[in-house]
């Protein structure tokens, strides 16, 4: 756990681990791991609220969806981050939860997300500027989850691009067909909770008590873009897979469709060549031009024959 106090006069820094009641103009940055153990009691009494059992089980709950809720005292809200260690054909994300007052604002994330330090560590180092209340804190951290969303959709448009490139190419059997199916459940799976974060960002803003001033509210609305544009990625890709699997078996389905078509037209020409031979194949003593010397070169004039009439009367009939 690590505390973050921030004042007007002065740059952020880290706070003691217990809260003060003398404190002035200041508020405070609390941020939590999900499996750090007994944080509810000490983090209480920083809130100086009493959490309800609920809302403490949403915040341990990893897969719970975007959600906002509000108590006389505190507000909830939960979104949804990138996780950090997901393979490209799986964006799969995970909950972080947001405890607000009016001084304190707790969050509550997954061991292993780096977005959370990485925004802590360059308040500290002054590389950020400073936000100036509750709420300007609280869009730094959701603006950092959001651009994290937002770069994924570069790794997944290359990724299905390369696998557009195969699944065209006649000679490169393709087969991870598990991995791009799974590409497009979790793909539907961001759009369900892209759609359901801006949802929950807009009844915070319609809720909350605490002041959000017109600067601060075009900065969220930036983030409500940003989200929307993830919703829209999300959609489109998934449209154009289940385009590109339609073309594939189409492609295959045509080639298919192109073998059977030169193997009947090869039947069909040999038929009549093998009547003729089988004819002359008989036990029959006498058969026209069995015994004469012309019999051969006439037989195969009209096997000639057969073979130029046929292929000409395909290609009149636009077989081949």
């Amino acid at each position: 756990m690590q505390i973050l106090q921030f004042t007007s006069n002065s740059g952020p820094s880290l706070a003691g681990t217990t809260p003060n009641d003398d404190e002035g103009d200041v508020f405070f940055w609390i941020d939590v791991a999900r499996s750090e153990s007994d944080w509810q009691e000490q983090c209480q009494r920083w809130l100086k609220v009493q959490l309800h059992e609920h809302h403490l089980a949403d915040t341990l709950n990893n897969t719970h969806p975007p959600y906002f809720d509000a108590t006389n005292d505190y507000e909830l809200l939960i979104v949804r981050t990138l996780c950090p260690d997901c393979p490209p054909e799986a964006p799969t994300t995970h909950a972080v939860a947001f405890i607000i007052t009016d001084r304190v604002v707790l969050s509550v994330r997954p061991d292993n997300d780096p977005l959370l330090r990485g925004l802590q560590q360059r308040l500290l180092s002054g590389q950020r500027d400073a936000p100036t209340s509750v709420p300007m804190l609280l869009y730094l951290a959701i603006d950092r989850i959001t651009d994290a969303l937002l770069e994924r959709r570069n790794v997944t448009s290359e990724l299905l691009s390369g696998w557009q490139d195969r699944l065209l190419d006649p000679n490169d059997q393709f087969s991870d067909w598990r991995a791009l199916m799974r590409l497009r459940s979790q793909l539907r799976r961001l759009e369900v909770a892209s759609e359901a974060q801006i949802d929950a960002l807009r009844e915070w803003r319609e809720q909350t008590r605490l002041v959000i001033d017109s600067h601060l509210s075009v900065r969220l609305n930036d983030i409500r873009e940003h989200l929307r544009r993830l919703y829209n990625h999300a959609l489109i890709t998934q449209h154009d897979i289940d385009a590109l699997v339609q073309v594939f078996f189409s492609s295959n389905a045509q080639r298919t469709n192109e073998t059977l078509q030169f193997l009947a037209i090869i039947s069909a020409i040999f038929l009549p060549l093998n009547l003729i031979t089988a004819l002359f194949g008989t036990n029959f003593t006498h058969l026209p031009m069995l015994s004469a010397w012309y019999g051969p070169l006439a037989m195969l004039a009209a096997m000639t024959a057969v073979v130029l009439g046929l292929l000409l009367w395909f290609r009149k009939k636009r077989w081949i």
